[in-house]
């Protein structure tokens, strides 16, 4: 059923990102290919600082990188809005567990004009705040990015769902 969800959740991500393009070629000199290079190291900066909040246990901080609209899906499945939305879930999360390590890997991206498409993985591992039992996991994640009008990569839709940690 994961896998139907995970599949289902990449077509909606491609479907926006393809509509974020222009249905035709501008008229006058070619627009030259996004470095595709560039982009991957640019998104996965902007995974850096989201990791360091993260790890930092701010919820503020993690829900600023997100756009004003942006939205984060939870491997359980429930939605976060908006960057109040998101950061009443970090905290929530950040309530229960200490986090003593976080990794985001970008593996993928894909770019459609102010959009791009990030396929990734992610670790963490931590301390429960409740009976101190250390606690772990990983998974992997989608993120549809927008680049904002103050010229700033943002997470715009954020889906990430648990797996086996990557060897």
């Amino acid at each position: 059923m994961s896998r139907r969800r995970s599949l289902q959740s990449l077509v909606v991500l491609l479907t926006l990102a393809a509509c974020a393009a222009p249905a035709k070629a501008p008229e006058g000199p070619a627009t030259p290919p996004p470095d595709l290079a560039a982009l991957r190291d640019a998104i996965q900066a902007r995974e850096k600082e989201w990791s360091a909040a993260f790890l930092a246990g701010n919820a503020a901080g993690v829900a600023g990188l997100y756009t004003e609209d942006g939205a984060q899906v939870q491997a359980s499945g429930d939605w976060y809005r908006g960057r109040d939305g998101i950061t009443k879930a970090m905290q929530a999360q950040f309530d229960t567990l200490a986090v003593t390590a976080r990794e985001d890997i970008t593996e993928e991206v894909f770019a459609a004009g102010d959009y791009v498409v990030e396929i990734g993985h992610y670790s963490y591992q931590g301390t429960s705040k409740v009976g101190n039992k250390p606690r772990s996991g990983a998974g992997r994640y989608m993120v549809l990015w927008r680049k904002d009008a103050d010229g700033v990569w943002r997470l715009h839709r954020d889906i990430g769902n648990d797996a086996p940690a990557k060897p």
